[in-house]
């Protein structure tokens, strides 16, 4: 709860700024009347002036150096060169506009929207993004507020000829709420931003949903990533929040964290995906309350991963409901509450809710496709499932796998 306080002081302090800023004489200028271009009618502007943008096509590549709201609902169009408007001012609105037509120059940072670290409190709303080689890039610019737009990447080129939806760089105090992104590489990504909000986006058609990267105290919370390469990425991050989101579909995986700590992971959905949750060198999690259903892999568990608190998760109907790798058994349910596993088959004699035997997740096909990938061929045989089915009753077969020790029994 400490992050959303923070986030919503921040979007405090940005509100008092802008009504604050804009209480003087402020004009209403219209492109097109009061000058020829959007260029024009901007240094026509001062602090607090609306610039109003008319239906129809305007040539971009504008720079907004005053303290405006630059509003809807024509077109910007940059015409396939550079980065299409670039906010250089504080306080800067954006809104109900169609931002389009960027150039293709990936280390240029070629942008519908680019932001400079002096624009600070930025708002764009409302707003439709498309064909840019990034769509809104948020770099260095704190209490920024991307809210309700649309954002449309370039599908129909190549996953390495396309860039972010919406790129966020070394900011803080951010609001990234109620976006549609559609066919970006990622649809957010989020490198070294702190104390920030993303929340009920809607990501589809790219490699990642959300992509973190070294960035701290995030909430990640109501968001949805379909039919993506994977849903969700936390990597090299540490203390994200992330709640409620679903990602279904996707052909990879539903949630990957990688060297993550301290992350609270609590009530999400990870369905249809190939693997539903992916953890690798990631300590000190909560994760907690999360339904992994109908995927090929439930939650695949990589080595060096330890001290993670895994209780009251859901693992319904995956065709392997963990996959693990690792030296030694992995213990869960230690504090007598586990969770609930739908091809549990103990009993629960006291009617407490919990089994009265562990649970231990199969791991000996995990481990032989893990040492020999060749042996894929042999899965389903009737040789692998005797060999598996001779693991229960022979020591000397068993393998390092994931036991449940207070497996929750279904309702």
């Amino acid at each position: 709860m400490s992050h959303l306080v923070r986030i919503l002081s921040a979007a405090s302090c940005a509100a008092f700024v802008l009504l604050t800023a804009g209480s003087g004489h402020a004009r209403t200028l219209e492109v097109g009347r009061d000058a020829d271009t959007v260029s024009a009618t901007l240094d026509l502007s001062a602090d607090g002036d609306v610039v109003v943008v008319p239906e129809g096509i305007w040539p971009g590549r504008v720079r907004i150096e005053h303290q405006v709201t630059l509003r809807g609902p024509g077109t910007i169009d940059g015409g396939g060169e550079g980065t299409v408007v670039t906010v250089v001012a504080a306080g800067v609105v954006i809104d109900g506009l169609t931002v389009r037509g960027s150039g293709s120059d990936l280390s240029d940072r070629d942008s519908c929207i680019y932001t400079e670290a002096t624009a600070e409190d930025v708002r764009i709303v409302g707003s439709t993004i498309r064909d840019c080689a990034f769509g809104i890039w948020i770099n260095q610019s704190p209490r920024a507020h991307v809210i309700g737009n649309h954002v449309f990447g370039r599908a129909d080129r190549r996953p390495a000829d396309r860039d972010n939806g919406i790129h966020l760089f070394d900011a803080d105090h951010l609001v990234i709420q109620d976006n549609v992104i559609q066919g970006a590489r990622d649809g957010i990504y989020v490198s070294a931003t702190d104390d920030s909000l993303i929340q009920g986006n809607q990501m589809n058609g790219q490699r990642y949903g959300v992509h973190y990267m070294y960035s701290y105290r995030n909430t990640l919370i109501g968001n949805t990533a379909n039919g993506n390469s994977g849903g969700f990425a936390l990597m090299q991050s540490r203390g994200l929040l992330v709640e409620g989101n679903v990602a279904m579909d996707n052909d990879q995986v539903g949630l990957l964290f990688r060297d993550a700590q301290e992350c609270r992971i609590i009530g999400n959905r990870l369905e249809r995906n190939a693997q539903g949750m992916f953890f690798f060198s990631s300590t000190e999690n909560i994760i907690h309350d999360n339904f992994f259903v109908g995927n090929q892999v439930g939650a695949k568990i990589w080595a060096g991963s330890l001290r993670n608190d895994v209780q009251g998760n859901h693992f319904i109907g995956n065709a392997q409901q963990v996959f693990y790798v690792g030296a030694h058994d992995l213990l869960w349910g230690e504090d007598g509450h586990g969770n609930h596993f739908s091809d549990y088959v103990g009993w629960d004699q006291d009617g407490d809710g919990i089994g009265d035997r562990p649970h231990r997740v199969d791991s000996f096909s995990a481990n032989l496709l893990h040492r020999y990938p060749s042996a894929v061929l042999l899965v389903r045989s009737p040789v692998l499932e005797l060999l598996a089915h001779l693991e229960a009753r022979m020591p000397i077969l068993r393998v390092a796998t994931v036991v449940d020790l207070s497996p929750v029994v279904s309702d």
